[in-house]
Parts: structure tokens; C-alpha cells; sequence
């Protein structure tokens, strides 16, 4: 994965046929950063250095690294490789110490951390994907915000199964082959084609191929229509719980 000042090459995995999903994406940073979801949707609690006491119902603690983390399972640093703030869902939490879900260069794993020196706020949106049904969920707390079909990864490149969260998120070009969006996710493909050479990172993004949502087609990632694009970049913040189940 390669990161320009105006350009980020993605390499993350997904494909028809012999094609690999490799995303060029523009960040327009002359023109303003892409906006978040907490611009665009009601953040349930304002950005502080410790959690709340009472947490909006069905919420989950998310929290911004501010300086470098050093965790029994990996450094973590305040910005992820495509240049976003780097957001740790937070599973479990006592005062200052909490336990976080962390991305490695696998599974994301659970890591000890100071909640002291993250930045935290609470959200109450979260995907959960279903591979059996070929569905994708999105709610905020007990209200289901969207339900879409999706195309997922085939049998011998199957899309990961577990509990991710969401790393990035990645605006395109109108016209391009992964729609206008895509939510990276923790998730990393561990069947890969031999001789494939695109990274392994899976992401939730559009299609250029729309004849595919409905199908097992991709290397892993998940393909969604714009219109679940839109609900995703509407809603879904850096951080939020992503829950694939077979």
C-alpha cells in the first residue's frame, strides 16, 4: 500500500474473474478533508479523554490514538497507512484501563491500553454481515438503518469470518470500479491467490459489476450498490464494530 499527498493506491483484496481490486483513490485536500460521520451524523457523546459513565444505550467506546501505542500484540500508530485518524473499538473498559481490539497484519487482536492517552467517544452504529444470506446490516442501536444484499468472497477465497472494526474510510471518483466509497476494515484475507501480489486488507466498496451483489464472485471483500454506499458513508464512523458471521 503506497500513500501520495493527493493520491493513495489501495491495494485491498477483492476481484472478478483474474482482476484484483486495486483502488486509486483521490483525497482532495485542497478542497477540505472528506467529511466523518459525526459531521454528517449526531455523535452521542462530545470527544473526551475519559468514558462517560453512562453510555447511551447499546453503545460502544471508541477511541482515537493520539501517540504512538505500544501493545503485547503491536504498536499501534495515531494514523493508519491511508492517512486517517486511528480509531480502536473498545471492549471492554474499568476507569482508565480498557481493553481494545487492535489491527494487526492478521487478525485484529485484544491489547491492554491506557484510555487516558486515547481520545473517546461513544457510537452507536454497527454492521453486522451475514455471508450465508449474502446480507449486510447497518443499525444504530435497535434501529436498522439499511439492509442490502451484497456479493462476498468465493468458496476458495472466502471472506473472514469474526469480529473487525472499521479502519478507514476511502472516497472515490465517480466511475471508477469500487463505486464512490469503501469502509476498510481489520479483517485480512489469509486465502490468497497464488502469485497475488495486491495486499490482503478487505473492504466494504462498490462494484462496477452490480450483476455480481447477490453472489459469492470477490477474493474477500464485500461488494455493496451505491445506495448502501451511501448509508455507509453517511453513518458508519472510524472505529464502529463490524461482525461477519458465516
Amino acid at each position: 500500500m503506497i500513500a501520495a499527498l493527493l493520491v493513495v493506491e489501495i491495494s485491498l483484496l477483492d476481484g472478478s474473474g483474474s482482476h484484483g481490486d486495486r483502488f486509486a483513490v483521490a483525497r482532495q485536500h485542497a478542497s477540505g478533508p472528506v467529511a466523518g460521520p459525526y459531521h454528517t451524523a449526531p455523535a452521542a457523546q462530545p470527544a473526551s479523554t475519559s468514558a462517560p459513565k453512562q453510555p447511551p444505550r447499546g453503545a460502544f467506546l471508541l477511541g482515537r490514538v493520539r501517540t504512538t501505542l505500544h501493545t503485547r500484540v503491536g504498536t499501534v500508530r495515531p494514523q493508519t497507512s491511508f492517512g486517517d485518524d486511528t480509531w480502536l473499538l473498545i471492549l471492554r473498559h474499568h476507569g482508565n484501563r480498557g481493553i481494545a481490539l487492535v489491527p494487526t497484519t492478521g487478525e485484529p487482536r485484544p491489547a491492554a491500553v491506557n484510555l487516558a492517552k486515547l481520545q473517546l467517544r461513544w457510537t452507536r452504529v454497527r454492521i453486522t454481515i451475514n455471508l450465508a444470506r449474502l446480507r449486510l446490516d447497518v443499525r444504530r442501536g435497535r434501529h436498522l438503518l439499511g439492509t442490502f444484499p451484497i456479493a462476498a468472497g468465493t468458496p476458495a477465497t472466502p471472506t473472514p469470518t469474526g469480529r473487525f472494526s472499521v479502519t478507514d474510510r476511502i472516497v472515490f471518483p465517480h466511475g471508477g470500479t469500487y463505486g464512490t466509497f469503501a469502509l476498510a476494515l481489520s479483517a485480512h484475507q489469509t486465502h490468497l491467490v497464488p502469485g497475488w501480489t495486491g495486499g490482503d486488507q478487505v473492504a466494504i466498496h462498490g462494484t462496477d459489476h452490480p450483476d455480481t451483489i447477490g453472489t459469492y464472485a470477490s477474493l474477500g471483500c464485500i461488494r455493496v450498490s451505491e445506495s448502501a454506499l451511501r448509508v455507509l458513508r453517511r453513518a458508519v464512523p472510524l472505529g464502529a464494530p463490524v461482525r461477519i458471521r458465516a
